[in-house]
């Protein structure tokens, strides 16, 4: 969050025009209210400059001025947020001249504002603030000639304007409105509950799914089961999200329930105690020594999850051989949350790192001294699918030799978006930095490549993909200075490098048949993991 406090500093000129500002929003809204300004045909307006509103608008402007990845200008924010309005009402339409503001409404202009002509000086909160009056006045204006926008309600007028200021970003800037912003936050840092979905339909909701380890799981909770009542509330005829709402709650506070087991006629009352449930992304199954852990994505439980797994695989008799660590379909997550995943696996050195123009968004990771499956063999699966911070793990163990990745050429987001929590409980997400691996190069735009190529294969024998990489060495290891080499502008080169191993989304498990038998031979792995040694970067790019 940019912290928009008052300043010491005094600018007279800055002060004088902010005043300026808002007397003719001031005017303009008696005028408009008046109908005394040569358009009687417009109806009645209630001002749109609530101090929530305000405080949006300034914070999305600043943000996104200060912090996105590559510099925009705060009057191109301007013209994109109120240019967001024709999601509402398509004849609104937003111009710039190198002096005003245009705003039209139904192919004719409806009025100009003079832009600020005073270099922007970000000490001074008038310099801030003046750019969310302008946005205001403009909306004041719109709502004036626009029936739609002024029916509309408050949401969906914030949500227009905070979208218009980032539609012209790169496709991962987003925002979402307090209702999505509270799904995605409780997939990130989990919900206070009982750790039950649920379904709703005409009788009463039923359990779709209980989560592992939850209190409802630990009170006997199970899919099919019906919730007759919550807190001596019945529930018959209500939607799931209402149910799901009222088993919400305080930390540590209980919920009290009446539950119709599936496929009995028995009513069981259930005193059960609310905790923080964390979506499980972590499924692991020991096999043959071997630890196969699938990794969905990464949430504030992920790297925890996957320790406990490993070290519960050293207890079994022969110890942890080797791991498969299943990054297929995994979109990302947490970029914190990939690294402590690497770092499971890493003995101090670099695990990489985030550049930008802002200084806070550039990070040096680095792992600490101690590798939690000490030094077991490691076999990645990547996908077409694998994205963002999982990609930055399974750079990090192929740059730094730890692991051979197999499958096919990952997604290529290398990209870091900051989470910005807003005044109307909102979020924007915008990029702020770029991910480099180990080695420095950046996989933006261009991916993982793996040692073994399995997009081609028939899936019928195993053994077929080791021995080709094995007798296709030498060219993998061209390959990947190749890919570290690419210049990022490079489009041809890039389009022909992905093609080699063109990205897959399968999914099948042939791969994890592929992973075993290479775990099966030290030798066949040792030879794939130290392909291409690869020169790890002692500095980093600050750009």
């Amino acid at each position: 969050m940019v912290d928009i406090g008052p300043s010491q500093m005094e600018r007279p000129a800055f002060q004088n025009g902010l005043r300026q500002w808002r007397r003719i929003g001031a005017a303009v809204g008696l005028c408009l209210l008046q109908a005394a300004c040569g358009t009687p045909q417009v109806a009645g307006i209630t001002a749109p400059e609530d101090p929530q509103t305000r405080e949006l608008i300034t914070q999305t402007i600043e943000l996104v001025a200060s912090r996105y990845i590559d510099p925009i200008s705060r009057d191109q924010i301007l013209v994109n947020t109120l240019d967001g309005l024709s999601d509402i009402d398509a004849d609104i339409r937003v111009g710039i001249t190198p002096d005003d503001l245009v705003l039209q409404y139904d192919q004719r202009t409806i009025r100009t504002i003079p832009l600020p002509q005073d270099t922007f000086d970000p000490a001074n909160p008038d310099s801030t603030q003046i750019w969310s009056e302008i946005t205001l006045s403009g909306l004041a204006s719109y709502r004036a000639y626009s029936p739609l926008l002024r029916n509309s309600p408050t949401l969906d007028v914030q949500s227009a304007l905070v979208s218009g200021a980032i539609r012209n970003l790169d496709r991962y800037s987003r925002y979402e409105g307090p209702k999505q912003a509270a799904t995605a936050r409780n997939r990130r840092d989990g919900y206070i509950g009982i750790g039950v979905r649920l379904i709703g339909g005409t009788g009463y909701p039923v359990v779709k799914l209980v989560h592992p380890e939850s209190p409802a799981s630990k009170a006997g909770l199970h899919p099919g089961d019906q919730v007759l009542s919550v807190n001596g509330q019945d529930m018959y005829g209500k939607a799931s999200t209402f149910a799901t709402a009222l088993l919400h709650g305080e930390e540590g506070s209980s919920v009290t329930i009446e539950v119709n087991s599936a496929g009995t006629d028995a009513v069981t009352p259930m005193e059960i105690m609310r905790e923080r449930v964390i979506d499980r992304t972590v499924f692991a199954e020991f096999r043959d020594n071997i630890l196969i852990a699938r990794v969905s994505s990464f949430n504030s439980a992920t790297a925890t999850a996957l320790g406990d797994n490993i070290l519960k695989a050293q207890l079994y008799k022969g110890g942890l051989q080797g791991v498969v660590l299943d990054l297929r379909g995994n979109r990302g997550g947490l970029l914190q949350q990939g690294v402590a995943v690497a770092d499971l696996f890493l003995e101090n050195g670099a695990i990489g790192n985030t550049f930008s123009r802002v200084t806070a968004a550039r990070h040096i990771f680095k792992a600490d001294a101690k590798d939690l499956t000490n030094g077991a063999p490691l076999v990645v699966l990547i996908d077409g699918r694998t994205a963002s911070s999982a990609e930055l793990v399974a750079a990090a163990l192929q740059d730094r030799n730890r692991a051979v990745l197999i499958g096919s050429t990952s997604f290529g987001k290398g990209s870091v978006q900051a989470i910005n929590d807003l005044p109307n409980h909102g979020t924007l997400t915008f990029t702020w930095s770029r991910m480099t691996a180990p080695s420095g190069y950046t996989f933006d735009r261009i991916g993982i490549f793996p040692s073994i190529c399995t997009q081609s294969e028939d899936g019928t024998n195993a053994v077929h993909p080791v021995a080709d990489a094995l007798s296709q060495r030498e060219k993998i290891a061209s390959m990947m200075v190749k890919w570290r080499n690419l210049e990022y502008q490079d489009e041809k080169s890039r389009r022909e490098l992905r093609n080699v191993c063109p990205a897959n989304s399968s999914g099948d498990l042939f791969d994890v048949k592929v992973a075993l038998e290479l775990l099966k031979n030290s030798p066949d792995y040792k030879n794939l993991a130290f392909i291409g040694q690869q020169e790890i970067a002692d500095t980093f790019p600050t750009h």
